[in-house]
């Protein structure tokens, strides 16, 4: 005779919020909702997959009042154009080398393209885990250039000092 199983306690639902650690208020922490998480990694595996293509949609539709969505999708959109113009750059060297050979075009160009490659590769799958977690993740500088920026600009005297004019 088989044992019924366990009755389980009262059903907890999943975590609705998850705690980013954005300014957005005067408590200095904002609640993140699911969709915006889900919507944050939708837009760095689309990035992985399909280029900026996804996260520039997510941009344009959804992330305007929603900043820890903006903050994400801008990462991987600014993360995927940084590794097209990488590409762009290493297709002008191997055009270049390629007027001396095939060989030193292809030995030169191509490991510098796949170590980019992997390099973003790398941080937008950072970034990925980071907004599973609904938390924040800061690309490097060296790595990722500002195409799309993903905090508005605040007006003077909110919260600081105002910048002195020339």
């Amino acid at each position: 005779m088989r044992s019924k199983p366990a009755r389980p306690g009262p059903v907890t639902p999943g975590p609705q919020v998850a705690s980013s650690q954005a300014d957005d208020g005067p408590e200095g922490a904002a609640r993140v909702r699911d969709a915006e998480v889900t919507l944050a990694a939708i837009g760095y595996l689309g990035a992985i997959f399909l280029g900026p293509v996804i996260p520039l949609v997510i941009y344009a539709t959804r992330s305007r009042r929603r900043p820890f969505l903006r903050y994400h999708v801008t990462r991987a959109l600014n993360l995927t154009v940084t590794g097209l113009l990488y590409g762009l750059c290493c297709l002008i060297l191997c055009g270049l080398l390629l007027l001396d050979s095939l060989t030193v075009a292809l030995v030169v160009t191509v490991p510098i393209a796949i170590a980019l490659w992997l390099t973003v590769l790398r941080y937008l799958i950072r970034g990925l885990i980071a907004a599973n977690r609904g938390e924040r993740y800061e690309v490097p500088g060296w790595i990722c250039a500002q195409i799309a920026k993903c905090d508005r600009p605040e007006p003077a005297g909110e919260h600081g000092p105002a910048e002195p004019a020339n």
